[in-house]
């Protein structure tokens, strides 16, 4: 009889385990927002940046190629040229990323100008300013660069003496084949 009882206790707790277990519900994907990439603007185009008091134009003003530096290596140099379009003086930080036709990146923030970055002087009113940035790039990526890229420029402003790599404004440029020849 025990038996008997035993076994129906098990029975029982069998079937109530089974109908109070749930199996975990079918997870839907959360959708993933990706930022809106910045549109590539033409070569010769010139950007308002900042606002009221502290507006500047930024625009590309050249490009050199340097002799190479060390065996396996260019240097591309990228002068970008900034007027202050607003009414106090305005300073600028800014690094040049360039991506080639392949998708393969150069320079960026901390990396372009040996980790510095281009550095304005302090820009007054009406002034126009080109500081100089460069990017490092091996000579097995020249080629692909002189078939034309996208260069970032990310813009900080320099408001105290302590230093910051979050940039205030970002613009990207497409750089025309044969410019970086």
């Amino acid at each position: 009889m025990n038996k008997i009882l035993l076994l129906g206790c098990v029975a029982l707790l069998v079937l109530i385990a089974g109908c109070t277990t749930t199996s975990p519900p079918e997870s839907t994907p959360l959708p993933t927002v990706t930022p809106a990439p910045e549109p590539v603007l033409p070569m010769d185009a010139r950007v308002v940046l900042g606002t009221g008091n502290t507006s500047f134009t930024a625009y590309i003003d050249s490009f050199e190629i340097d002799p190479p530096s060390e065996p396996g290596k260019q240097v591309i140099t990228i002068y970008v040229a900034v007027n202050n379009t607003g009414t106090e003086p305005v300073q600028l930080v800014w690094f040049s990323r360039l991506t080639d036709v392949s998708g393969k990146i150069h320079g960026g923030i901390g990396i372009s100008h040996g980790g510095t970055g281009a550095r304005s002087g302090l820009i007054t009113p009406n002034i126009t300013e080109a500081a100089r940035d460069y990017v490092v790039v091996p000579e097995a990526d020249f080629d692909s660069l002189s078939r034309g890229a996208i260069l970032d420029v990310y813009f900080i402003e320099k408001k105290s003496d302590k230093p910051t790599l979050v940039p205030d404004y970002h613009i990207r440029w497409a750089v025309d084949p044969g410019v970086l020849a």
